[in-house]
Formats: C-alpha cells, sequence, structure tokens
C-alpha cells in the first residue's frame, strides 16, 4: 500500500503541473487572469506555481518507489555540472522565454543520464518532452544580452544551486 501512495503522489503532482502549464495556455483562461491580475501580476503568480508545483514533483519523483533502470555511471554528475552553468547562462543571457524553455531542455537532459530510476527517467524524460515542445513553439533563443552583470548573476545562481543541492533536494550534485 505504501508504494500505492507514493505512485499516487506523484501522479498527482503531475498531473497538477502539468494542468497548471496548459490551462492558462488556452486564449479564455488566461486572458481572465490577466485582467485579474494584470500582466505582472499574472506572471508572478503563474511563476510562483510553476516553482512550486515543479519543487513537489522533484520531491514527489523521490519519493516514488525505486525500480531502477540503469547504472548510473560517474561521468553522468560531470554532465550534469557542465549541463547546469551552461542552461543558467542561456537562460541568463537570452531575451524571452526561449532561453529559459532552452535552459529547462538542458536541465533536463542533464540530469535524465544521472538518475537512472523509474521515476526520475519518467520525470526527467517527461521534462525533456514538454521543454522540447515549448521549444516548437517558441523557436530556440535568438537574442542575448551579454552583460558582466547577467554572467556573474548566473553564476552566482548556479553556485547558490550547487551548494543548496543537498539541503534541498537530498542528493549532492558533485561527482564522487
Amino acid at each position: 500500500m505504501k508504494g500505492m501512495t507514493g505512485w499516487g503522489e506523484y501522479i498527482a503532482a503531475w498531473a497538477l503541473f502539468l494542468g497548471a502549464h496548459m490551462i492558462p495556455a488556452l486564449p479564455g483562461p488566461r486572458g481572465w487572469l490577466v485582467a485579474r491580475l494584470g500582466r505582472r501580476g499574472y506572471l508572478a503568480a503563474f511563476s510562483l506555481l510553476s516553482i512550486g508545483l515543479l519543487y513537489w514533483l522533484i520531491l514527489a519523483a523521490g519519493r516514488a518507489p525505486v525500480v531502477p533502470l540503469w547504472d548510473q555511471p560517474g561521468w553522468s554528475r560531470w554532465l550534469v555540472n557542465i549541463a547546469m552553468p551552461t542552461a543558467i547562462l542561456v537562460a541568463a543571457l537570452s531575451v524571452g522565454m526561449s532561453g529559459l524553455i532552452a535552459a529547462f531542455a538542458l536541465w533536463a537532459g542533464g540530469h535524465l543520464a544521472a538518475n537512472g530510476d523509474l521515476a526520475h527517467a519518467l520525470f526527467f524524460g517527461g521534462m525533456v518532452i514538454f521543454a522540447l515542445s515549448g521549444l516548437l513553439r517558441s523557436g530556440l533563443p535568438g537574442t542575448f544580452r551579454v552583460t558582466w552583470r547577467r554572467i556573474a548573476l548566473a553564476m552566482l545562481i548556479w553556485a547558490a544551486f550547487l551548494h543548496l543541492h543537498p539541503l534541498v533536494i537530498g542528493v549532492s550534485p558533485l561527482p564522487a
């Protein structure tokens, strides 16, 4: 019964995450929300909801029963540690949403190789598909604003993610 609870939470987290991204994409609900919250209010609320649901989905994947699919080779953590600063730089330097979506695809793809159980393969594989479908709609990032402040901010965010990962996620991203 405990295993079903883990999978049940995981499925619920996926359903709410996808629903939160599909429903506002429709013109009716999005227009209604923007009219009531304003553009900035809508973007702030949507961003906070997305981050919260993503974090819940990450935790739910970690609580799902472990079903091994492949061994996690040592090099896979190096791949993640190359993909992450690259993803953060792409997000920080790109103009528009396509940079964030491309960064999300890099994040998910790098983590997919380093996580060899069913729940995480479905999670990161699903996120790769989710991000690539977004890139099909928005296109690849075409404009970049490269400033020392954006680069410094990206490196600060990467360092924070690197050091907070064991506390927030429960696993060190550094190779053993």
